[in-house]
């Protein structure tokens, strides 16, 4: 017999998850401690670890709740033939909608994985300049100029560009 810590540290859940499921009618104590502490068995354990795995998939306690109960009444020993086999046929049934829910949740997860390797693409481009900067051609530190860069003060009489003393340009990072 377990109380309740020694069975949420066991399953990996906390206190408040396993009373939780207590209150939801998915785990029900074998007894009490004469302190009145819940005590569990290792089929608790069981049906937390069960819980725990179809939880990511998506189940709703409701659906927790029948699938404990075909596997409760699987259990049962002098169980009639055609009821287990009615039995069996419905946790096959089980497994193909998990098998489902399994093939969504790698769809949503290879969906979320394009996205961090997007951001990652992202946060690892080099920014464009911002409008109205001159670009630079990487070794000769020589600056491209376009007409939009040009001023009428820098243009002379005869239509020929002059250098003019280099203007400071900032940019924002992130």
């Amino acid at each position: 017999m377990l109380q309740i810590g020694d069975v949420a540290r066991q399953v990996g859940l906390s206190l408040r998850t396993v009373r939780f499921y207590e209150e939801a009618g998915l785990l029900t104590p074998v007894g009490r401690t004469q302190g009145g502490f819940r005590l569990y068995d290792e089929d608790a354990l069981d049906r937390l670890l069960l819980i725990k795995r179809m939880k990511p998939l998506g189940f709703t306690l409701e659906e927790m709740r029948s699938l404990l109960g075909v596997r409760d009444e699987l259990r049962l020993p002098d169980l009639a033939p055609d009821r287990r086999h009615e039995l069996q046929e419905r946790l096959r049934t089980w497994a193909v909608l998990a098998e489902g829910k399994l093939a969504d949740l790698r769809a949503r997860a290879g969906i979320a994985a394009d996205f961090v390797a997007g951001l990652h693409d992202d946060a690892a481009r080099e920014p464009d300049p911002p409008a109205g900067t001159a670009d630079t051609t990487p070794g000769d530190g020589a600056s491209a100029v376009t007409s939009d860069d040009v001023s009428q003060d820098d243009v002379s009489q005869d239509g020929e560009t002059r250098a003019g003393p280099p203007t400071e340009t900032t940019s924002d990072t992130i």
